[in-house]
């Protein structure tokens, strides 16, 4: 399925769901204390030119659940909309499981 801007744009450019899933989750990958993007994954709801976004992660238990939240949808916001004309909206962290390193 492909998802395509409701504003005319210069280049008439479209991108597939998974292109934008894409991008969403390694940028919650990128930060440090995400041990993964886990569970349902990332869902992207996009309405006109914004993009709302739930993202399902594992995290490292040395982390602060609150700080890599508020981390990880700075970078999800930056890297969505450095490479694509899309404004994000509302992006939900959900943090569904906590990994523990054996020392």
């Amino acid at each position: 399925m492909s998802v395509k801007r409701n504003n005319m744009s210069a280049n008439g450019i479209t991108y597939g769901n998974n292109v934008l899933r894409s991008i969403i989750r390694l940028a919650a990958q990128e930060i440090s204390g995400v041990e993964s993007v886990c569970g349902r994954g990332v869902r992207c709801y996009i309405y006109g030119d914004t993009i709302d976004a739930d993202v399902y992660l594992e995290v490292n238990s040395e982390v602060n659940c609150s700080d890599i939240a508020y981390k990880v949808q700075d970078n999800i916001k930056k890297s969505v909309e450095t490479m694509t004309d899309y404004k994000m909206g509302v992006i939900n962290i959900n943090i569904i499981s906590v990994k523990f390193t054996k020392h």
